[in-house]
């Protein structure tokens, strides 16, 4: 890190989010030995949960500590971290200039976006406050912590019809809700109800339950349904403006399509600007994959800085 004649701080690359993408692209940028700060609001899209699985060697493990962990592993190699929110990003000739929420800038030959999403949950009584313990979105990453129990799945279209497919192996009590939409044809009802599976058609008006466990569901015709838990993947947003206020588009999933070269990936629109994790569309929205994304978007920035040094010559 150096600064510059006005007093701001000048890095390789700002990282902007601290979650398992970005601090596994700090990592091998640290070891690349290049100057790295990370930026990030203390807001994790895993907050509300206890628990991540599926992670080979850190099965189990809370997000919290995950997250711990990989800041010990990113300051070893000298990277450096904010806890604090950029607002305001812009590029000139000479790379970026980002705005903290202080006020203070930091400049950088490169920026990662690792800013993730958000979900758009239901403003249905009780689901927020379940989320992430009764309701979840990911059956790999907390289907088998609930196997065998009684489980339900809103279907609210076709794309969680298909989903609702991937609950079915968990128990053999599952209630299909659709919370008063209209998403199943004859046919495909036909193959949920052949295996056994109910579909329940009635709004659904609360969830319920003490301490972080859920325990029925209430629909609109005042019946309560015993639930133990409830599976659905929401809609997602980006969970930072500072993409959009870059330019860049934002795909009908509500993510940031990223690109390919035989340079690597995780290319933007804008030349400088690479983006990593759930907040693109590198890959499906998950710990493994956030940490996998963020190595190949973190080796291909070194790689980009390495060309730019041969390419300027010796100063």
């Amino acid at each position: 890190m150096q600064t510059t004649g006005g007093g701001d701080l000048e890095y390789d690359v700002l990282i902007i989010g601290g979650g398992p993408a970005g601090l596994s692209a700090a990592l091998q940028l640290g070891r690349s030995l290049r100057s790295v700060l990370v930026c990030d609001n203390g807001e994790p899209r895993n907050g509300p949960a206890d628990e991540a699985h599926g992670y080979l060697t850190r099965d189990g493990i809370s997000p919290e500590e995950l997250r711990h962990l990989g800041r010990e592993e990113v300051v070893k190699y000298g990277g450096e971290f904010r806890d604090t929110k950029i607002t305001d990003v812009s590029r000139d000739n000479n790379g970026f200039t980002s705005t903290l929420d202080s006020g203070e800038t930091i400049t950088s030959r490169k920026v990662v976006l690792a800013t993730g999403v958000r979900d758009d949950l239901p403003d249905t009584d009780g689901f927020e406050e379940f989320w992430g313990s009764g309701v979840h979105h990911c059956p790999y990453c907390h289907g088998y912590e609930v196997r065998g129990e009684s489980l339900g799945v809103m279907v609210t279209n076709q794309h969680t019809v298909d989903y609702a497919k991937l609950i079915y192996n968990l128990s053999e009590d599952l209630l299909v809700f659709t919370n008063g939409q209209d998403v199943f044809d004859d046919e495909s009802r036909s193959m949920f109800v052949e295996r056994g599976i109910e579909i329940e058609d009635e709004p659904i008006t609360a969830l319920n339950g003490s301490d972080g466990e859920l325990e029925s569901v209430s629909l609109a015709d005042g019946r309560d349904v015993a639930r133990h838990a409830l599976f659905y993947p929401p809609p997602m947003e980006q969970h930072s403006e500072i993409p959009e206020q870059l330019g860049l588009e934002v795909n009908e999933a509500g993510l940031v399509d990223a690109t390919r070269s035989q340079r690597g990936i995780g290319f933007t629109s804008v030349e400088g600007l690479f983006i990593a994790g759930d907040a693109s569309s590198g890959g499906p929205p998950s710990i493994p994959s956030a940490v996998a994304d963020g190595y190949a978007v973190g080796t291909t920035v070194n790689g980009e800085l390495s060309m730019e040094d041969f390419e300027g010559g010796l100063q």
